[in-house]
């Protein structure tokens, strides 16, 4: 009861703005033997990443994975976080020991299949992960969108724009997944709805490095 008190307590402190209040209650009971729990761990590293604070929120996860080594759950949010600091490398390898503990975690086999084809190394093996990950979660949006951009990877371009629409009923709000039809899109010679694509990618986009690019990619097609 415990962990769900805690859990409660700490939601509470987000709905009212107490954030740093909803921290001390963590770091309360994280640095006391008898009451610490991977959950709390994973809410306490959350929290910093809200605020900003993801260098702290690393070493938190840190912590967590060496008291508990086996906790497949705290792996993956440790190598989502490892990710968001710039090394991704070793969230690779977390994502990869995740799948020795759980060979069947849908969201560790999306994860190292979508970085490879990302990195457009693996290709064979990324779709087979990626396809795993389908198989296990068929309405996933998310997964269905890495498996058309590995399908573009692979140069199945017709599989990959039909892969990404089916993305898009699902998810029909993600930028990504636009930026990933808009450039199948181009790939198919099919300019007016790439430009379509990537229109609908900026206007949802809130990172100025995406919005450029995107920006850049409107602009080439237009002045073809």
């Amino acid at each position: 009861e415990l962990e769900e008190a805690v859990y409660l307590q700490t939601r509470i402190h987000q709905k009212l703005g107490d954030i740093d209040e909803a921290i001390t209650l963590l770091k309360k009971h994280t640095s006391d033997e008898s009451s610490r729990s991977p959950l709390f761990y994973a809410l306490l590293s959350s929290l910093y990443q809200a605020k900003g604070e993801h260098y702290t929120a690393m070493t938190v996860m840190e912590t967590a994975v060496s008291i508990y080594p086996d906790n497949h759950q705290l792996l993956f949010e440790y190598g989502l976080v490892l990710e968001k600091n710039g090394k991704p490398d070793k969230a690779l390898r977390i994502m990869q020991r995740v799948l020795e503990l759980q060979p069947d975690n849908a969201e560790a086999l999306n994860y190292i299949g979508y970085t490879w084809a990302d990195q457009n190394v693996h290709l064979a093996k990324a779709l087979e992960y990626i396809l795993r990950a389908n198989a296990l979660k068929p309405d996933n949006g998310f997964i269905i969108d890495s498996l058309g951009w590995v399908y573009y990877r692979l140069g199945d371009l017709q599989q990959a724009a039909t892969q990404l629409e089916r993305s898009l009923q699902l998810i029909p709000n993600d930028p990504h997944v636009y930026h990933h039809l808009g450039d199948v899109y181009r790939s198919l010679k099919n300019f007016p709805q790439a430009i379509k694509a990537y229109k609908k990618a900026l206007e949802l986009f809130q990172d100025e490095e995406q919005k450029t690019t995107i920006k850049q990619k409107i602009h080439a097609l237009e002045n073809q």
